[in-house]
């Protein structure tokens, strides 16, 4: 799939590993300026390093996007070094880890915060940062990354998926409130997504969970960054332009039901 990016510039936050990072360079590939932001400074650098030595343009911005301030900084730092923005890719998102999850009478408190302001605070602040830009030109388009847990819950992720669900209606709202202003704005759900640090650390994809996680998805098998990466391509594409506030599911079909055998 390739599209004309040439002369946009896109801003993905959470970008220094994963689905972002995945995102980043097939971007770059198409021909985007990429704005690459995350708290992870040595892991950004290397992503903009990658990029720019496959011939890409990119530039790493260090920004808590749970910050108010420092998502205005973000946004205020890429139209300095590029004159505007064209599209944002809020993908920053962090869940609690497997051993630590629990019913919600047993969920710390801390984690609660620290998901909702990451996840669902950090979308917020984000969207607001740049539509300065975006609404001066009459252009843009924002695309925010849920999960299918913002969809149907899975069990001892309350917070994960309350942002999740969130992050949902918030791109519906944005979408009614922006459409005037000639930007899009719509939100992908990413089922489970395989990426290296998960069968590193013995988390979702190790030995004793991946049948059992395979048994949901219909086409028998995980994600990848890419998978997400090409449905973030097409909503920034001028071939989306009639799309906005839309929910786009992209999980190999778990949520359709179940696909294994009775």
């Amino acid at each position: 799939m390739r599209v004309d990016l040439k002369n946009k510039v896109v801003i993905i936050t959470g970008a220094t590993s994963g689905i972002g990072r995945g995102m980043a360079f097939i971007f770059a590939d198409n021909g985007a300026t990429v704005v690459i932001n995350g708290i992870d400074e040595e892991g950004g650098n290397k992503v903009v390093e990658e990029i720019r030595s496959a011939g890409g343009k990119a530039i790493f911005i260090k920004a808590n996007v749970g910050d108010a301030n420092e998502a205005q900084a973000l946004a205020d730092k890429t139209i300095e070094e590029f004159g505007k923005i064209d599209i944002l890719i809020n993908n920053a998102g962090i869940n609690i880890g497997l051993k630590d999850r629990g019913p919600i009478h047993e969920f710390p408190d801390d984690m609660w915060k620290k998901i909702i302001n990451v996840d669902l605070d950090g979308v917020y602040y984000c969207s607001k940062a740049v539509l300065q830009s975006m609404t001066k030109n009459g252009y843009g388009k924002i695309i925010n990354i849920s999960s299918i847990v913002g969809v149907v819950p899975l069990r001892n992720q309350c917070a994960f998926a309350a942002a999740k669900a969130g992050v949902i209606q918030l791109t519906k709202a944005m979408a009614i409130e922006l459409a005037p202003f000639g930007i899009n704005v719509n939100v992908i759900c990413p089922g489970s997504i395989q990426i290296p640090s998960m069968m590193e650390s013995g988390g979702m994809y190790s030995d004793n969970r991946f049948e059992s996680i395979m048994s949901h998805i219909p086409m028998k098998r995980p994600g990848t960054p890419q998978d997400i990466g090409y449905a973030a391509l097409y909503l920034a594409s001028d071939q989306a332009n009639y799309v906005t506030g839309a929910v786009h599911i992209v999980d190999g079909g778990w949520t359709c039901g179940f696909g294994r055998d009775w």
